[in-house]
């Protein structure tokens, strides 16, 4: 008599898996380009923008007491497949197990300038994704 096969599973896993924030990038991460549009305007005081979007990565100062905020983002994306598949036989196991991950990253470069007054004067932005 042969022996039989008392099972077969197939496993199939694709998931997501986002960088995690420490508690001192929470307000990195919701730095983007709608927050942006949607909080800063021309005006505004360098608190109000601080409050906003968060402390800036680059600080200068120009002539007449001007200033530019530059705020510098990088977001990493990765996406992990693990496929595996597996034969259990009475008196062994046979498995085999795959992986792919594929991760894309996302960058954004926010320049907030400030007239003498410290009012917000003008703001750009750039966005990528590569």
């Amino acid at each position: 008599m042969s022996v039989g096969v008392i099972a077969i599973a197939l496993f199939n896993c694709r998931c997501t898996v986002p960088k995690l924030p420490s508690d001192s990038d929470s307000q990195k991460q919701n730095l983007t380009a709608g927050v942006v549009q949607r909080e800063i305007r021309k005006g505004m005081t360098g608190g109000e923008v601080a409050t906003a979007l968060g402390s800036p990565n680059i600080v200068t100062s120009g002539p007449g007491a001007t200033e530019v905020w530059v705020y510098d983002r990088t977001f990493t994306q990765v996406e992990a497949a693990n496929a595996g598949t597996g034969v259990w036989f009475i008196i062994g196991v046979t498995s085999q197990n795959a992986a792919v991950a594929r991760s894309s990253q996302s960058t954004l470069t926010v320049v907030v300038k400030f007239d003498a007054e410290h009012r917000v004067s003008d703001i750009a932005y750039h966005q990528s994704k590569f």
